[in-house]
């Protein structure tokens, strides 16, 4: 059985947004609801300030709390480690909004789409969604029919790798070997990123992460 995991090559990422836009338009989700970001981090003095992007998204943890709060398993782990939802048993209750450590899932509540009464083509399926949970999937659908995950086909950087973390000739395998990527603690997630970046820029693990959110 394939274990699926995805490397984000901090190092590799431009900026440019493709992967929150490509992903926004496949799933058609409402103003406000993204499955993943770019937010820029920087450290350092001029003339040797630096500049890279924190990738923040649903890190599928091996041992999700969203999985273990929900009290109707919608939010439920796939025999390959992918966190996903159920939108039809979904009650809206937000207990794993609150559980979720990285702030990755959205109760949608809003009946809105970008244009004021106006249901775009790749809006539709969205927009019958309401008062239930929205997250990234690692477009698990996709994966089982052989693809990859949106952002991950569209990065031009090529920051984001993905596939089947147990087979040790897959693209992923071997990628993390060479690039001696590092996982993130109790997630299907890895890293790479400059030697000088700074540990409180890093992806956290659910333990690091959920301190964090309650320090706040």
């Amino acid at each position: 059985m394939a274990t699926y995991g995805m490397v984000l090559n901090l190092d590799h990422c431009i900026g440019c947004y493709t992967c929150v836009v490509a992903c926004k338009m496949f799933y058609g989700t409402r103003p406000g609801v993204d499955y993943n970001g770019v937010v820029p981090v920087e450290w350092g003095e001029f003339p040797n300030a630096k500049q890279r992007y924190q990738l923040p998204m649903c890190m599928h943890c091996i041992d999700a709390p969203c999985v273990t709060v929900c009290p109707v398993k919608a939010t439920y782990a796939s025999e390959e480690g992918v966190v996903l939802m159920d939108y039809d048993k979904c009650v809206g209750c937000g207990l794993c909004v609150t559980a979720c450590p990285y702030d990755a899932r959205t109760l949608v509540r809003d009946d809105v789409t970008h244009f004021e009464g106006i249901v775009l083509p790749h809006e539709e399926e969205a927009s019958d969604r309401l008062n239930i949970v929205e997250k990234c999937t690692f477009c698990y659908g996709a994966v089982k029919n052989g693809g990859q995950p949106m952002c991950t086909v569209h990065c031009p950087g090529v920051c984001r790798i993905f596939g089947d973390v147990d087979d040790p000739e897959s693209e992923i395998s071997k990628y993390i070997k060479e690039k001696n990527a590092v996982r993130v603690e109790g997630t299907h997630i890895w890293y790479v990123a400059p030697a000088d970046m700074p540990k409180e820029f890093l992806p956290m693990s659910p333990v690091e992460a959920a301190q964090a959110k309650a320090a706040k």
